[in-house]
């Protein structure tokens, strides 16, 4: 192992050997208060879940659900079997979006900043695992899934009543 204070050359070290100079590299940072480049972009300590997006992006998707069971009960809800089954769903649904709504107000009433705005974010950038996207094209991307099995539930029960 190289002393701290001597540059490594890390096309001769080996993978474990480059861990660990990385590792107590890291742990040397943390000792003097500075964290490490990469752990410092990943990092999202004190920061609200669901942060990243305007509260419209969730309520479009909660929108589109809530399409989803409404046809789902106008199209299907005859006698008790059907009743029951969409009487599980719509409780499912709530449980499903209950939680995470319950997480994210816990963490909104212990947060120092503001709430983000729709504002600009149409145009603004937006980091996701596989790149950089307009905040337009990542509403698109999560509410198409929703939407689309929305429309799909109003075909599908247009057609049932249409044959019963």
């Amino acid at each position: 192992m190289q002393p701290a204070n001597q540059p490594v050359n890390r096309s001769s070290t080996s993978d474990a050997d480059r861990r660990a100079i990385e590792s107590d590299a890291d742990r040397r940072a943390i000792e003097d208060g500075v964290e490490h480049s990469e752990q410092n972009a990943r990092s999202s300590y004190g920061a609200v879940p669901g942060e990243e997006f305007p509260a419209s992006v969730y309520v479009s998707v909660f929108v589109a659900f809530a399409w989803i069971l409404a046809a789902s009960l106008i199209a299907f809800a005859r006698d008790a079997d059907a009743n029951l089954a969409i009487g599980m769903a719509v409780v499912l649904m709530v449980v499903f979006f209950a939680l995470p709504v319950l997480v994210w107000l816990t963490a909104r009433s212990h947060a120092r900043s503001s709430p983000a705005t729709a504002g600009n974010f149409l145009t603004s950038r937006v980091e996701t695992a596989t790149g950089t996207l307009t905040g337009a094209n990542a509403w698109l991307q999560i509410a198409v899934i929703p939407t689309a099995l929305a429309l799909a539930a109003t075909l599908i029960g247009a057609a049932s009543l249409l044959v019963h």
